[in-house]
């Protein structure tokens, strides 16, 4: 399979590296905006090769909207991702709205907390929330970042999708773990 032009180029980044060329990792500032596997977007294995997608093994969780969502109101958020022989950890994810006609817009605002976690935008203004290099390194198998979202003013089921990367710490695209998540947040009705 080929990739197409950007992605290609931010892979064979990757690939120089594993063959001694002298490049900086793939994507260890984070990956380009728009792979989170929601709304037709590509994920993680667009450049990180190894299993099947959600390949046993590994959990990703979501942790601060069980009870859903307080529109207008400022959520603090963490990703917490566990993977069998994590070496390396990345993530994208982004909040957008799940239905209606703002179906698939960016739904609220995204604020990192500290400095493992950034913010960036996509082409179509959409906010990404992901991991920096300070956030790429797991402790014991165990990466977790947190943020907070500030939900939108108007009440409508919104839509975390996230893309998660397991590494071999070995700054090469291969033998790399993706795993996916998709939770719809209500508003939590008070």
């Amino acid at each position: 399979m080929s990739l197409p032009g950007p992605a290609a180029a931010l892979c064979a980044a990757g690939l120089l590296a594993m063959a001694g060329v002298a490049h900086a990792p793939p994507h260890i500032e984070g990956p380009p905006p728009g792979h989170t596997g929601g709304f037709g977007e590509p994920t993680c294995a667009t450049c990180h090769f190894g299993a099947p997608l959600n390949q046993p093994g590994a959990a990703l969780q979501v942790v601060g909207l069980d009870g859903g969502y307080r529109p207008g109101q400022r959520h603090p958020v963490t990703i917490r991702f566990e993977s069998f022989d994590m070496l390396a950890a990345g993530f994208q994810g982004s909040f957008r709205f799940a239905d209606g006609e703002r179906r698939g817009a960016g739904a609220g605002e995204i604020r990192p907390l500290d400095d493992r976690v950034t913010v960036v935008r996509g082409e179509n203004g959409t906010e990404y929330v992901q991991h920096t290099r300070a956030g790429s390194t797991p402790t014991d198998g165990v990466a977790e970042w947190t943020f907070e979202w500030r939900a939108p003013a108007t009440e409508a089921p919104i839509v975390l999708h996230l893309a998660a990367n397991s590494g071999g710490g070995d700054d090469s695209p291969l033998d790399d773990l993706v795993y996916t998540l998709s939770i719809t947040i209500p508003p939590d009705g008070r």
